[in-house]
């Protein structure tokens, strides 16, 4: 990531925070652990980043970091030796990477005296991992400065949360976001779930390879078409229609938020009476459920839904948690 890219995505998506953080780095009241919680594409490492050049920046402009010097371009290059940052190895953060982190966390700065670390996905560390982060936290340091992102913060232990400065993200202008995806090719009936479903671009254009974001949204369409029929054919859409489209562990997440989305346009229905669908090809199915469904019945639903965020970070079949998931619908709805 080019360091005026960081300084220019920070300040476009995120102008009151940089601004904010800017003061909080001139007045020393930076805290030592943060948590950037927000959805894919709103900036949160753009952030993390643009903070660590303000920290270190020698030649920093009204507050801002120059982006010029020697210490933004390696950091922003990830060439820091007193900024470590780590991402998930495979599908988690391991025990042994936070140990990696202790290490570092013990030895002074190799340049000066400060040093930062910076967590992406911080949800998916193991158990194991996040215990062992918590010793970290929970006493750093003197100028040492911690950073976590995540997409879903219900994924992290409370503990650790207790332990850091929540900083909620602000999602992306609706409006710019939407010109955007028009000029990428995203239809018309397709606009409304993609905004639901990501602010990055760069995830849209893989969503857009082999046309598969039609394709998963015509199927879900179809699987919700058949549980408000109460067709026993919605669990044979799992394996035949589903499965072929989830073709690596990153299209599950996307895969879930559609189901999330197309019952929340049924909620939307009931109670706003909104006709903007993110499924607007199964706007006839929606409004009938909507017409018959209790409250209760919906928000059942929906927790059966979100309820299997967990079941993925531990590794459980995913073929198998959707045919859960459409056989608890089915048995909630025949009630």
């Amino acid at each position: 990531m080019n360091e005026n890219n960081v300084i220019n995505e920070v300040t476009n998506k995120q102008p009151h925070l940089s601004e904010n953080f800017i003061k909080v780095i001139a007045r020393n009241e930076l805290s030592h652990s943060y948590l950037f919680n927000g959805e894919s594409g709103v900036g949160k490492l753009a952030l993390a980043l643009f903070i660590t050049m303000g920290i270190f920046c020698p030649n920093r402009k009204n507050g801002y970091p120059c982006g010029q010097c020697n210490e933004c371009r390696r950091i922003t290059e990830q060439q820091h030796p007193d900024v470590v940052i780590i991402k998930p190895d495979g599908q988690s953060i391991k025990v042994d990477q936070v140990r990696y982190l202790k290490d570092e966390f013990s030895k002074s700065g190799l340049e000066g005296n400060k040093k930062v670390f910076i967590i992406q996905d911080a949800e998916k560390m193991t158990s194991g991992a996040a215990n062992s982060l918590l010793k970290f936290i929970e006493e750093p340091g003197n100028n040492i400065f911690s950073f976590l992102l995540t997409t879903n913060m219900n994924l992290i232990l409370p503990t650790i949360i207790s332990r850091t400065q929540v900083i909620e993200l602000q999602h992306l202008d609706t409006y710019s976001f939407e010109d955007k995806l028009s000029k990428m090719g995203i239809l018309k009936s397709q606009l409304h779930l993609v905004n639901k479903l990501t602010n990055s671009t760069e995830m849209v254009k893989v969503w857009q390879e082999d046309d598969w974001l039609s394709k998963m949204q015509n199927s879900v369409g179809n699987w919700f078409d058949l549980i408000v029929n109460n067709d026993a054919e919605a669990f044979v859409t799992i394996q035949s229609n589903f499965m072929p489209l989830v073709i690596d562990k990153d299209h599950r997440a996307p895969v879930i938020n559609m189901m999330i989305a197309i019952f929340e346009d049924v909620l939307n229905y009931k109670y706003l009476k909104l006709g903007q669908f993110s499924f607007p090809n199964n706007e006839k199915n929606i409004e009938l459920l909507a017409n018959k469904i209790s409250s209760k019945t919906l928000v059942q639903i929906l927790e059966i839904i979100l309820g299997c965020n967990k079941q993925i970070s531990i590794n459980v079949s995913f073929q198998n948690i959707l045919e859960s998931i459409t056989l608890k619908i089915m048995n909630i709805l025949n009630q």
